[in-house]
């Protein structure tokens, strides 16, 4: 009887150390085992909801930026066009420019040039001055020829003055007879 007790209680000790396997029965599911699988089920289908709607929102957001960076690329373009529309100047900007830059310019070089080509054998009877073509047109009269080409030719060795004689003729209603002479003078 020992004996028989002994083995009894080694099978039995024996059965309760080995591992068993679960007694989970599919082709049977008991109540625990349907609650645990539909909430399975049900936080499965929260997560794919949950997922699908971050889906929507990234693909909203995207469609966003897409639009901002499109509107950014026209924005960048208008700016572009209208600086080189600034920067590109028309024929008639183009000529005002000219001409502020020639009315800028002044005539005191030229005039200057006058006053050291003059002597006293010269008299000046007419000074216009032409800022936008950079030329002094004078009248002036001199005892003989001889003095108004020496006139001239002081004028001429003054550098960047040109000097052009437009006429020149004898006053003959004048007792003296002094010669009248036009010249343009310019710079350049």
């Amino acid at each position: 009887m020992i004996a028989r007790l002994k083995s009894r209680l080694a099978s039995s000790w024996q059965y309760a150390r080995t591992p068993r396997a679960p007694s989970i029965d599919f082709q049977h599911p008991g109540a625990t085992s349907r609650a645990l699988l539909f909430v399975l089920w049900l936080v499965a289908a929260v997560l794919i909801v949950n997922t699908w709607q971050h889906w929507q929102r990234m693909e909203q957001q995207q469609q966003q930026t897409d639009e901002r960076e499109q509107h950014f690329i026209q924005l960048t373009r208008q700016q572009e066009l209208l600086i080189q529309a600034a920067i590109r100047l028309s024929p008639r900007q183009k000529q005002q420019v000219a001409a502020f830059a020639q009315q800028s310019a002044t005539p005191f070089a030229l005039m200057d040039a006058v006053a050291q080509a003059w002597s006293r054998e010269i008299a000046l009877t007419r000074v216009e001055v032409n800022t936008q073509a950079q030329q002094v047109h004078l009248d002036l009269e001199a005892k003989g020829l001889v003095d108004a080409f020496r006139f001239v030719e002081r004028l001429k060795a003054q550098p960047g003055v040109h000097v052009n004689l437009q006429q020149s003729a004898r006053k003959t209603n004048d007792p003296q007879h002094p010669v009248q002479v036009k010249l343009v003078i310019g710079a350049g």
